[in-house]
């Protein structure tokens, strides 16, 4: 959590939602272990046991690192910042990327995580395929809403649970 900037509590809640604290867990798209990393993310990071639950962390903890990365060049706020990690670890950058651009286009603030929610309607019909801000296509988008909006709501929960933040 301290290489993301992140409170612990955060980390725990986005471990939380993808795998309950199962080190064992797998999906049925091939993501694996604590942190639910794809096995081609984690060679990307140089990473080749995805059940070793300190190698999970490593590789999810770097992929989120380089997705913020791409967020915090957009001068976003800390909450919008982590907004849009989350909802590029669930979706992909390239989704998110896709929102952002199509928020540009429909004069929408693309660094707010709430007007893209709202947009992403749009982004369900068939119309969107002509759309030029749009590189992939049609985007459902609720599995991605709810993950943020699940992992803030365990950070609230952790948040109560431990206060002061301390382990």
């Amino acid at each position: 959590a301290m290489d993301l900037g992140w409170d612990w509590r955060m980390l725990a809640s986005v471990i939380y939602q993808e795998s309950r604290f199962s080190i064992g867990s797998s999906s049925f798209r091939g993501a694996q272990g604590l942190m639910q990393v794809m096995p081609s993310t984690a060679e990307h990071y140089g990473i080749d046991d995805l059940l070793n639950p300190e190698k999970n962390l490593k590789a999810g903890t770097k992929h989120l690192k380089r997705l913020q990365k791409i967020f915090e060049k957009a001068g976003m706020d800390q909450t919008e910042l982590i907004k849009f990690t989350l909802a590029a670890y669930n979706a992909g950058e390239g989704r998110i990327a896709d929102c952002r651009r199509f928020a540009e286009a429909k004069a929408a603030d693309s660094n707010n995580w709430d007007e893209i929610v709202n947009l992403i309607p749009l982004m369900r019909e068939d119309s969107i395929i002509d759309e030029p801000s749009v590189k992939l296509g049609k985007f459902k988008g609720h599995e991605t809403i709810d993950y943020v909006e699940s992992v803030l709501s365990h950070y609230d929960a952790f948040c109560e649970i431990c206060p002061s933040g301390l382990i």
